[in-house]
């Protein structure tokens, strides 16, 4: 388990957050209107580029609106921009794209570095160069004074043509213009969807409603929406921090992972709804704030599952509390685990991954299990636990969608798996508390691996063991050593190494320390399995002995958590 942190780091994190809390706006919540359009988009140059078609990406119809909060399709809008152009969205609908509102608030009162200030002064065109291509960004500004708005994002429109000097050909430089729109409306003034949304949020976080408890450390108010987007399926998602860590400003660099994970939200969701597969409900899009759920399932017949090649689990986790600080807080360890009786006394870890920090929205993750198809086959009824979090962090409440999808791709089929080795207390004992081990797999076994889900955890003084420290993991078959388990790229506290796998799941803009890498994990990301083949130091029927042991830079384990489930699998025909 994940030790509780500090409430000197805790009060830390609050208290740069609340930095970011309006007290004042500084704007009608019922200013605006969305009754109508003006001539948007008759004035708007030459058509761009078919983004669609230079990406292969299919096209999808626009949808009427549901709504003006997180999670609901946003509707039309239309902005003018800096030299006289306009955008109206209907006109310019793709369905391939996501949209990525970045706004100024004019600072209330207060010292220091503004947050909006360290946003709009952080522009670099290289790091959105390194982003999806399908995204257009809106530079806006929610001051009162026409001309404070219009000589904010001249500047910055200057700012970002000077930073574009630094991509390698005017081609790239002309497409990336193409992406960008400067809006001269005031923000909150503006017609349709973003308007709406802004006064909405904004009409919210002066409601009593919109401050959350947090016990010792305070209370904490609803953040300024510098950012938010409307994402590849027409949803408005709150974006929420734009920075990589706790103590540190809002970054134009960190933009480039939204739409990177749009991107992956609506693959996964084209994916699944196109594939043939037995899917078996675990938890339907129940809202709970309980952290450990038990639950029985009943699975096809031992017939039907014999023909089974892979299993996995659907997982997708919603906050749509309108306060991020009201959403789960801290990179928790969560799992699944298969119940080996009625009492869950005993189990076996199937999957895992690791909560994120207050971050609103959508959560989705398809995690492979099909290594341990074996504890399942006979099918008929299992009993699984689901492990949200720890059941003593604050109970915050969320929608949970959990199934199992068991399908035949024509891969090797795993029929049995054998537990090893399990993790522990990081620390000189760890090696002693971890003796051989002998197995032995059926005689018909076609094909054997070791397969293992890691991750480190703790935060000791001096190596900072075991979750930011390089700590490695050997396992021998025999008297053969398997390469170790370790880290090659990004190396462990790489500054967005796990920001740089939005792409793969990692949902961006958590409140916290969520950028950098970890050793063996990401905040909102599954832990992967590694399967490693053993087949030829394996003779089936014979007993063989399994030894494992970690180790820190080649030497003794110094502190901190290992979390290791690991079992000897067997494949046949």
């Amino acid at each position: 388990m994940l030790k509780a942190r500090s409430a000197s780091l805790s009060t830390l994190l609050v208290s740069a957050l609340l930095s970011a809390c309006p007290s004042d706006p500084g704007v009608d919540a019922d200013a605006g209107s969305d009754a109508s359009f003006s001539d948007a988009g008759s004035d708007a140059g030459p058509p761009p580029p078919d983004i669609c078609a230079q990406l292969g990406l299919a096209r999808t119809p626009m949808r009427a609106s549901t709504g003006t909060a997180q999670g609901d399709v946003a509707g039309d809008f239309a902005v003018n921009e800096l030299g006289g152009t306009s955008f109206h969205l209907a006109d310019a609908w793709t369905g391939c794209e996501s949209y990525v509102f970045l706004t100024y608030f004019p600072r209330a009162s207060g010292s220091g570095v503004w947050e909006g200030d360290a946003l709009f002064g952080s522009l670099g065109a290289a790091s959105i160069d390194e982003g999806p291509r399908n995204v257009q960004y809106f530079f806006m500004s929610n001051e009162e004074d026409e001309a404070a708005r219009n000589t904010r994002v001249e500047t910055l429109a200057w700012d970002f043509d000077d930073a574009l000097q630094a991509l390698p050909d005017e081609e790239e430089r002309t497409f990336w213009r193409s992406r960008m729109h400067y809006v001269t409306d005031r923000a909150t003034e503006i017609e349709g969807a973003p308007g709406a949304y802004l006064r909405d949020y904004i009409a919210y976080s002066r409601t009593p409603a919109a401050i959350v408890d947090l016990g010792d450390r305070g209370r904490a108010g609803a953040p300024i929406p510098f950012a938010f987007a409307i994402d590849r399926d027409q949803r408005f998602d709150p974006g929420d921090s734009l920075a990589p860590s706790v103590g540190t400003r809002s970054n134009f660099s960190m933009v480039r992972f939204l739409p990177a994970y749009f991107n992956y939200l609506h693959d996964l969701d084209v994916r699944l709804a196109g594939e043939t597969a037995t899917v078996v409900p675990v938890l339907a899009d129940e809202r709970t704030t309980a952290r450990i759920i038990t639950r029985e399932v009943m699975l096809p017949s031992a017939t039907a599952m014999a023909s089974f090649d892979t299993l996995e689990f659907d997982v997708g986790i919603i906050c749509d509390e309108r306060n991020p600080f009201a959403c789960s807080e801290w990179d928790r360890i969560a799992k699944i685990s298969l119940c080996s009786d009625a009492m869950c006394t005993e189990m076996n870890e199937l999957v895992r991954w690791i909560t994120p920090y207050w971050r609103r929205g959508t959560q989705h993750w398809t995690i492979d299990a099909s290594a341990l198809l074996g504890f399942v086959r006979e099918g008929g009824a299992q009993t699984l636990r689901i492990e949200l979090g720890p059941e003593w962090e604050r109970a915050t409440e969320w929608t949970t969608h959990v199934a199992m999808r068991f399908s035949t791709r024509g891969a090797p089929r795993a029929m049995g798996a054998i537990p090893a080795f399990r993790g522990g207390a990081f620390d000189a004992m760890y090696n002693a508390m971890h003796a051989p081990m002998q197995f032995t797999v059926p005689a018909g076994a076609t094909h054997v691996e070791l397969v293992t889900i890691l991750s480190g955890h703790g935060q000791t003084t001096g190596a900072n063991c075991a979750e930011w420290c390089d700590h490695r993991h050997v396992f021998s078959v025999g008297a053969t050593a398997l390469p170790a388990l370790a880290h090659t790229t990004p190396t462990i506290f790489s500054d967005v190494g796990c920001a740089e796998r939005a792409s793969d799941g990692v949902i961006p803009g958590q409140l916290g320390n969520w950028a950098q890498t970890r050793a063996y994990w990401c905040p909102g990301l599954p832990v992967e399995a590694t399967r490693t083949d053993i087949t030829s130091l394996v003779t089936p029927g014979t007993e063989t002995t399994l030894r494992y042991e970690g180790n820190y830079r080649g030497g003794m384990p110094v502190g901190g958590d290992i979390e290791l489930s690991s079992y000897v699998v067997w494949y046949g025909p």
